[in-house]
């Protein structure tokens, strides 16, 4: 099945199953999968999920779906506006993360972040802990081929999370979910859609707590059209564009594991 259609297959579903337990949006935003992730309780397990920057006047725009033909690009991209990313790349889903292992590496040299987005994608709250095991062991062992290290940060597909994958997982990565969907997955011939999403939440932020903005690298537009805009208002309005890591406090010996 298509990336897309699983993600809307996704939203359909989080919504049959959590209609009654999850809390209904009050700031107009659609960042649907997100707000059911946070109806599943991670409580029991010990594991904090992460929503939000904790360090004043940052915010981390990342990627997930990768890599892809755009991830090249948009490396540079950043690298020209002094800024920094988070790619959360699978091994197998648009593509096999060996055809785009040069964008990687690069990446990750240049000081963005790579983390994990499970191996081909799968909704990790239908598997068992054997398969969840394997989805981050077996990306975990082609990322480490092409950088020489394995992330320790993560972000579940669709951000669909609960106890046994908090528990399965928890302990030896941080999971990340995200506090603003820009929704370029829905409007992927409309990047103007998608950047007065992203610009409407950046206008309410107040620069004690940044956002984690998700975006797709996948789609053409976001990195062509939408990402460069979304950096631009970004620092023009003050805030300074950093990995995920690093709106967190932590430093880069902890994003990785050898």
């Amino acid at each position: 099945m298509a990336p897309i259609a699983r993600i809307a297959m996704a939203v359909l579903l989080f919504s049959a199953t959590f209609i009654n337990a999850a809390p209904t949006p009050t700031n107009g935003d659609n960042d649907h999968i997100a707000v059911f992730s946070r109806a599943v309780s991670a409580a029991d397990t010990g594991v904090k999920l992460v929503y939000k920057c904790t360090v004043p006047n940052t915010m981390a725009i990342t990627f997930d779906d990768g890599p892809f033909n755009y991830t090249a690009d948009l490396v540079k991209l950043f690298n020209k506006k002094k800024a920094k990313a988070t790619f959360f790349i699978n091994g197998d889903n648009n593509g096999k993360i060996t055809d785009y292992a040069a964008g990687v590496k690069q990446a990750y040299l240049d000081g963005h972040q790579i983390a994990s987005h499970t191996w081909d994608h799968k909704d990790l709250t239908t598997l068992s802990v054997s398969q969840i095991n394997t989805e981050m062991s077996k990306l975990d062992t082609a990322i480490k081929k092409i950088i020489g290290v394995s992330p320790t940060y993560m972000r579940p597909p669709y951000g669909s999370i609960n106890d046994r994958v908090t528990k399965t997982i928890g302990a030896k990565y941080t999971i990340v979910i995200w506090s603003q969907d820009t929704n370029d997955w829905q409007h992927e011939s409309d990047w103007k859609k998608s950047y007065k999403v992203y610009t409407d939440k950046i206008k309410k932020a107040n620069g004690k707590a940044g956002d984690i903005i998700l975006q797709h690298e996948t789609i053409k537009l976001t990195a062509q059209e939408l990402a460069p805009r979304a950096i631009d208002y970004a620092q023009s309005m003050g805030w300074k564009l950093v990995t995920v890591g690093e709106c967190l406090g932590k430093p880069k010996s902890t994003w990785y594991r050898k």
